[in-house]
């Protein structure tokens, strides 16, 4: 019978979350172990941010080569799906090959046991034949595509994001289910590249936007470039040779029919726990077997145990996994003692076309009359009507007593690098007045923030009705 081996903190799951949690775990003293059967190379490098920017970035070359004439430049387009697609892998397998390092490095210091863990009691688990005893767990297993039921016997078909880098060339047509953040930059790249496609979501969710005048504004800007339908009623799936043919009900509740020759998945994410065995711990469990953390600890209940990453599914990005792993990593190692710390401001980023952004609080979290809102017209702003991009809104909120910068909503070019912008001005606590202080250069899209703080400064000052808070997500 093989020898029970000890550590004081075990780390299941190897990405991002969980080697900041393997390394700060250490840092704090304790003695740690990570469990991972591989793949390695984190979601962000193998399936997620990184090939999907390389896919966008082949789509808006071609967007831009096609639509150049509107300065008065002749371009032809020819995409080569397949070498967009070798390009993709190229550089994705660079980025994971960046991190391989590290992993070799962590095995041949047996810090990283590449093998699938189960926990086997409140204190032991198994992984590859052999028992381990902890003294304390992070759950850092990542997260699985859903796939919705109607479209689960139908697998010849299907793609997901662990899927659809894969692919040796590009398909003719493809069906997108989810209107969320993977669903809409796939989708939008992938038409850009030459696919027909249809994207159905449900609920009118448009990527991360929350306010419904921003979500009907996007849904009408990406039903120009491809079938975009917001919400839908699926009515039948049916394979007919290499293609299925889908029949759904519109939001308006005309039926629509076509056939394609892939479905790529993408209505949501669930956390991985399958075969973890968390019936064995005696750790709080929701009733889908679940179980849920602490944001300001990663901490499950009063237990032992710790949650970080795609496991937690709070806030699902990459920045966010890194200071969960460090927070659970830390307090797994200084239990029972264990630190609350704050969360930074949320951000959220879609980069579609326009791109899409949330910062902060918006009028789903904040309480009604206690804030106003400004905003700014995008197709008015001039650096983005010299780009040929004048298209979207920008929403500020701002707390009406004190004038603190509280949120923001954005649909527009260039969106990232002005979320960065707002999200910086929030979590160092900046008000209207502030904000208005710093400078903006000319011609650039950031003169649009300005435009914005001016317009919120007047809601402020009662010189306009503050009516913003009345449009709330569902109206």
């Amino acid at each position: 019978m093989s020898k029970t081996i000890r550590t004081d903190v075990a780390v299941i799951g190897a990405g991002t979350a969980g080697l900041f949690a393997l390394h700060h775990a250490m840092k704090a003293g304790a003695r740690a172990l990570a469990f991972d059967p591989g793949p390695l190379g984190t979601t962000c490098a193998r399936v997620g941010c990184m090939p999907s920017k390389l896919l966008i970035a082949a789509a808006e070359a071609a967007h831009s080569a096609e639509n150049a004439g509107v300065f008065g430049v002749r371009a032809g387009v020819k995409v080569d799906g397949a070498r967009v697609m070798k390009r993709v892998r190229l550089w994705r397998d660079r980025f994971v090959g960046g991190m391989m390092e590290e992993y070799d490095e962590l095995v041949k210091k047996k810090l990283l046991i590449k093998e699938k863990a189960r926990f086997t009691g409140p204190h032991t688990l198994e992984a590859g034949g052999r028992t381990y005893e902890f003294r304390t767990a992070v759950i850092a297993t990542g997260s699985v595509t859903i796939v919705p039921p109607p479209y689960r016997k139908h697998s010849r078909f299907l793609l997901t994001r662990e899927e659809i880098f894969e692919q040796r060339r590009l398909p003719a047509s493809l069906l997108v289910v989810g209107g969320g953040l993977i669903g809409l930059e796939l989708g939008q790249a992938l038409s850009r590249l030459g696919v027909r496609v249809t994207l159905l979501g449900l609920d009118r969710l448009v990527g991360p936007l929350q306010d419904p005048g921003l979500r009907a504004e996007a849904a009408g800007i990406f039903s120009e470039e491809f079938d975009f339908h917001p919400h839908h009623e699926l009515l039948e799936l049916k394979p007919a040779g290499k293609t299925i043919k889908v029949s759904f009900r519109d939001a308006r509740g005309k039926k629509r029919e076509a056939s394609f020759e892939k479905i790529l998945i993408a209505a949501g994410q669930r956390p991985d726990f399958d075969g973890l065995g968390l019936e064995n711990t005696g750790i709080p469990l929701d009733d889908k077997g679940r179980p849920a953390a602490d944001p300001l600890t990663m901490r499950v209940g009063g237990s032992h145990f710790f949650l970080a990453g795609d496991a937690d599914p709070f806030r699902p990005s990459l920045h966010e996994a890194g200071f969960e792993g460090r927070l659970a990593g830390a307090n797994a190692a200084n239990f029972p003692r264990v630190i609350r710390k704050e969360r930074g401001c949320s951000l959220a980023i879609a980069f579609t076309d326009p791109q899409m952004a949330v910062i902060g609080e918006g009028p789903a979290e904040l309480k009604k009359g206690t804030f106003c809102c400004g905003e700014l017209d995008l197709s008015e702003q001039g650096r983005a009507l010299i780009m040929n991009a004048g298209r979207g809104k920008l929403r500020l909120y701002a707390d009406k007593r004190s004038g603190r910068l509280l949120g923001a909503e954005l649909l527009g070019p260039r969106a990232e690098h002005l979320a960065h912008l707002i999200a910086w001005a929030i979590e160092k606590k900046m008000t209207v007045k502030e904000m208005r202080a710093m400078p903006f250069y000319h011609p650039v899209i950031e003169e649009g923030l300005q435009r914005a703080l001016e317009d919120l400064s007047a809601r402020l000052k009662g010189r306009k009705p503050c009516v913003c808070e009345d449009r709330r997500p569902g109206d």
